[in-house]
């Protein structure tokens, strides 16, 4: 009989101690297993967002000149702090400013140094298209937004998303 309440005592030691490794368990792994699902099912905008959140915290100081600023609609023939990410391929060079002032406005920006020409794309976190600036041998003009316009900024805002807010899966 002695031996029946040991091993009943034996048990019910195994039985809590598992249960105190399981209850852990059972309660973390659904919550990571959502968060990563969440992060990976995270809509564009979302993720364009967190893209422009991360340059505004680990960018770099830049000031968009007065006469881009004015053309793009963000100030009136003054500069326009920025923080700035850069991204340079050959002599492509591909850039992301938020405003200092307005975290909503998000300028992506592309320059060809061999044409000394460059297209900016102004837009908000949400991802919408709101202006299109070109400056092409130093003449800034503002463009009328057309389906070539469209695919050239969704083209960059896909670059800048993949590179700070990358999926799960990429990860």
């Amino acid at each position: 009989m002695k031996l029946g309440v040991l091993v009943s005592k034996a048990a019910r030691h195994v039985l809590f101690g598992l249960l105190a490794a399981l209850i852990p368990v059972v309660l973390i792994v659904p919550a990571v297993a959502g968060q990563s699902r969440s992060s990976s099912r995270s809509s564009p905008e979302e993720k364009l967002a967190q893209a422009a959140d991360t340059t505004f915290r680990e960018g770099i100081h830049a000031k968009l000149p007065p006469h881009i600023s004015t053309l793009l609609g963000l100030s009136k023939e003054e500069e326009c702090p920025v923080m700035q990410g850069v991204a340079r391929t050959g002599t492509l060079v591909q850039g992301l400013d938020v405003s200092a002032n307005n975290k909503k406005d998000i300028v992506f920006f592309v320059v060809d140094e061999t044409a000394n020409n460059q297209d900016l794309y102004l837009t908000s976190p949400e991802g919408t298209l709101r202006k299109v600036v070109s400056v092409k041998a130093g003449v800034g003009s503002e463009v009328r937004i057309t389906n070539k316009e469209r695919e050239a900024f969704k083209k960059e805002k896909q670059f800048w998303v993949d590179r700070l807010a990358p999926s799960a899966a990429a990860k």
